[in-house]
């Protein structure tokens, strides 16, 4: 990756789907630091260790499914998150971006309409207690294995392959 750095292929090195104790020891011995980390983080795996490192190295911490992968029951169906978008009278999802933009990730979602992406537009800075609230959710759950499986969740299927 630091070659094609070097060539100039590519301008950064970005890493997905990595560990802490992964990333530490890879970034003590790169030449040329990780630009980005993509991992799957959300209420149910705050990856918060990781977030530090990553802010703390002023690496971009990237949370791919901030809002719970779509599984049911998730996170947009949390009591926690439902009763601070009650009180903030904003939607779950909103709620949830908030939380990922005000703890200091990036996120990436994927919208199945305008009307959905829309509403991710649509967020604003939740109140200190809100942000509290869902961060004292105590399940611990990957929603996406590829980690694990090695299988990939969100790659498309070509037709006729």
């Amino acid at each position: 990756m630091e070659t094609l750095v070097d060539h100039g292929k590519c301008r950064a090195i970005g890493l997905s789907d990595i560990a802490l104790d992964q990333l530490a020891p890879l970034y003590e011995s790169a030449r040329i630091k990780p630009a980005v980390v993509q991992v799957e983080a959300h209420p149910y795996l705050p990856e918060t260790e990781l977030l530090d490192f990553c802010k703390e190295k002023g690496i971009v911490f990237l949370a791919f499914a901030p809002l719970g992968h779509g599984a049911r029951p998730g996170p947009l169906e949390d009591p926690a998150v439902l009763s601070v978008a009650a009180r903030v009278a904003k939607t779950p999802a909103q709620v949830l971006l908030a939380w990922a933009i005000q703890r200091g990730t990036a996120v990436l979602t994927t919208p199945k309409t305008a009307a959905r992406a829309q509403e991710s537009f649509n967020i604003s800075a939740l109140p200190q207690d809100a942000l509290d609230e869902i961060s004292r959710i105590q399940t611990r759950q990957r929603l996406n294995q590829v980690v694990k499986t090695g299988i990939p969740g969100f790659i498309a299927r070509v037709i006729g392959s």
